[in-house]
């Protein structure tokens, strides 16, 4: 099984990247690679060593703006 997670903030590294905790069992995971992002990031493939679960994260590179939702539109009381 495969969970694809969203971009991080440009802020988060390599470096200080935290390995997420699986979601299957909890376990800490490991970093199985590290590879180029289309978008400019990089793609991070990380697997859990107790059930074998692995998960990719897409480091740095620039915010998918299309996973926000617009703003939400107020109604303007009616003026008679």
């Amino acid at each position: 099984m495969i969970d694809q997670s969203e971009p991080t903030t440009p802020a988060e590294t390599l470096g200080s990247l935290k390995p997420p905790r699986c979601a299957m069992c909890r376990a800490r995971m490991t970093l199985l690679r590290s590879e180029p992002d289309a978008g400019g990031g990089d793609k991070c493939t990380f697997t859990c060593p107790k059930c074998e679960f692995v998960k990719t994260k897409v480091i740095g590179g620039p915010p998918d703006l299309s996973r926000h939702r617009p703003p939400k539109k107020t109604r303007r009381p009616q003026t008679r």
